[in-house]
């Protein structure tokens, strides 16, 4: 069950990564780091899932990532340094969707966020469809 649960985080995730696809060839930068955030999210989350591990559910909730990095570790979940360099995602949960917090993102930036955020899917992937 939780293997399963844990596929449909990562599906989640996987369309996130698509939709950011699209608004970069789009020229929406913004929209798209959103989406890049919510695709490590989710694949984090996929993995606390993997590993069944107990986290109270305002945590689990939490748009922060290196928060979830946290609750990963407390689980001894060996993370590699580069999910590490996901933490800097967390900003576009805010700075990209609310008039008051906002600043625009660059192409640069989104790349360098794409980059990053295909890695911690990959990694979430591996985890879940190659372990038992």
């Amino acid at each position: 069950m939780r293997r399963e649960w844990a596929k449909e985080w990562l599906d989640f995730a996987g369309r996130d990564l698509r939709i950011s696809r699209i608004l970069g060839e789009n020229e929406d930068y913004d929209g798209a780091a959103y989406h890049l955030q919510q695709a490590v999210e989710k694949s984090l989350k996929a993995v606390l899932v993997f590993y069944d591990l107990r986290v109270p559910s305002r945590e689990f909730r939490t748009h922060n990532i290196a928060k979830l990095i946290g609750l990963l570790e407390r689980g001894n979940v060996g993370v590699p340094d580069f999910i590490k360099d996901a933490r800097s995602l967390t900003r576009y949960a805010f700075t990209t969707r609310y008039p008051d917090d906002y600043v625009p993102v660059s192409l640069e930036e989104y790349e360098e966020a794409y980059e990053v955020a295909v890695r911690v899917y990959e990694w979430a992937k591996g985890i879940v469809e190659n372990q038992s």
